[in-house]
């Protein structure tokens, strides 16, 4: 069953398919923070136009599948514009987009759990709004959304499959590749499986044990209450 294994040849498309998801992943979770981050600040202290606008870009980026935002992507903006656009990077925009209508959500929680006291106590110390926000209230906010990051990781991880469809090279590119050469089914699923299982679990304990060491005492029952 496992035969094909000691053929290093699909050891490369393996690797190489891993390589691409992990890179669209990352890529994805750290445009997602900036972007998110932003449009938390924008969400709270914008006006009606500007909150308006932030709530459109959530609906349409967590109300429709990733997999239509990719294709709308990749073969409909390329065409409207007449400009060929790399897929690999449309790809990476894409999901960086769509993970930010999310932690937008995830930024805009943790924010506020803490913003009244904390831009109190900031503006009595002499530090302007802009210097408490940023000194103050997003260093605790990031803390806050550790947990939350870990999720959004996991999700996109898995969701970075849709980028087959694209003519992406992904792990599961990969699988499919090594299936109709070795015509191995289960087998080749499993290990794919597999990888994915430890990289996401893998990711996971590290940043529960980050989130350990950071997290903020009696954050819990704050964001409760």
């Amino acid at each position: 069953m496992f035969d094909w294994l000691v053929d290093p040849r699909y050891y490369t498309w393996i690797l190489q398919g891993l390589t691409l998801t992990v890179e669209i992943t990352l890529f994805g979770v750290l445009l997602g923070l900036v972007i998110g981050t932003l449009l938390a600040i924008g969400d709270i202290y914008g006006g009606k136009l500007l909150r308006g606008t932030i709530a459109g870009y959530v609906e349409f980026f967590r109300g429709s599948p990733l997999l239509v935002q990719l294709f709308l992507a990749v073969y409909t903006v390329p065409a409207v514009i007449n400009v060929q656009i790399d897929h690999a990077f449309l790809a990476f925009l894409v999901f960086g987009l769509n993970s930010a209508a999310y932690q937008k959500g995830y930024m805009k929680g943790a924010m506020q759990t803490i913003l009244d006291d904390q831009m109190a106590a900031g503006l009595s110390t002499g530090m302007s709004r802009v210097q408490t926000l940023r000194y103050v209230i997003l260093p605790q906010a990031y803390r806050i959304v550790i947990p939350s990051w870990t999720n959004e990781f996991c999700s996109l991880t898995k969701s970075t499959a849709t980028v087959a469809f694209v003519g992406l090279f992904d792990l599961v590119s990969a699988g499919m590749s090594i299936r109709m050469w070795t015509y191995q089914i289960l087998p080749v699923w499993l290990v794919i499986g597999t990888i994915y299982l430890i990289w996401i679990t893998s990711f996971s304990k590290l940043m529960d044990m980050i989130y350990e060491k950071k997290k903020i005492p009696g954050v819990e029952l704050m964001m409760q209450s």
